[in-house]
């Protein structure tokens, strides 16, 4: 039996940063790979290496989108991948790389399942959910929710469809960074939001189970930035933020979700120019031996 039959994961390296303010995320993928990631799954992931260009120059740059054309075409060849891995029978891992990459991770698995379908939990210190206009600093990364959603311009459509998401599917938990106007387009949109101190006032536990008896029997999209995690604890990122969750709190919430079962997943936002000691590295390791042990 060849390892193209026993694997689960296709494991994608997604190499995008300019969806955010800072360097260094596009190489998470190859310094993990390098680091013991291949060693860690054995025989149960393949890994899917990018190819081709990794930028695309900007013809019109565009402030309220920065680096759009990049960003577009990493998340169409990560669109691509995931797709790839669904019509296979694997479970597609996205490893970025910026968060902007969950328009493509969501895509991918809405334009198999339609978006009745899919259900999104959303592990980050923010929500993501800007549209081109609401958003204050026109980074990619804090609008993928929205995308999703349907929300945004045409610039950024992906897939086959312009809605991949409803609201009352999504799920964020652990956000403590966001913008007013996020507020209003969760409450529009019906989107479920536990913040960090819900978390900790109610407990994950508690709130994991609301969550998933909700979800019933839809496919899980989980959509992990390790920016959910106090900077205290996890500093390898570009948003080192107080009042987060603690990793074993963030370890817990991926542990059962992946528990459930998941047909996809993104890890994002990691920063291995940062991690001089490679502490926050054997921490991302600890979260994947969740896969390796289902």
């Amino acid at each position: 039996m060849n390892n193209e039959n026993i694997a689960k994961y296709l494991i994608c390296e997604a190499p995008v940063c300019v969806g955010s303010p800072t360097n260094g995320t596009q190489h998470a993928y190859e310094q993990l790979k390098e680091n013991g990631l291949g060693d860690l799954f054995s025989e149960k992931a393949l890994f899917r290496d990018f190819k081709g260009e990794r930028e695309a120059p900007e013809i019109k740059p565009n402030k309220k989108l920065h680096g759009l054309s990049t960003v577009m075409l990493v998340n169409g060849q990560n669109y691509r991948n995931m797709l790839d891995g669904h019509l296979n029978g694997l479970v597609p891992v996205c490893l970025g790389g910026d968060h902007s990459l969950a328009m493509s991770s969501i895509a991918a698995l809405s334009d198999i399942t339609g978006p009745n379908g899919i259900a999104v939990i959303y592990v980050d210190g923010h929500t993501d959910i800007n549209t081109v206009e609401s958003s204050l600093t026109g980074y990619i990364h804090g609008m993928p929710l929205a995308q999703a959603l349907g929300l945004c311009s045409k610039e950024l459509d992906i897939g086959d469809n312009k809605i991949h998401l409803y609201g009352e599917n999504l799920y964020i938990l652990g956000a403590r960074s966001i913008d007013p106007e996020e507020y209003v387009i969760c409450e529009k949109q019906g989107v479920h939001l536990y913040t960090a101190d819900d978390i900790k006032e109610k407990g994950a536990d508690r709130v994991l189970d609301e969550i998933l008896k909700d979800i019933g029997d839809k496919k899980i999209h989980l959509s992990f930035d390790v920016d959910s995690i106090d900077g205290s604890e996890f500093p390898a990122t570009g948003y080192i933020m107080p009042k987060g969750l603690s990793f074993e709190c963030v370890y817990g919430i991926l542990k059962k979700v992946i528990a459930r079962g998941i047909s996809s997943l993104d890890v994002v936002e990691y920063n291995p120019l940062l991690d001089t000691d490679g502490e926050c590295r054997e921490k991302l390791f600890k979260i994947f031996e969740l896969l390796t042990d289902c």
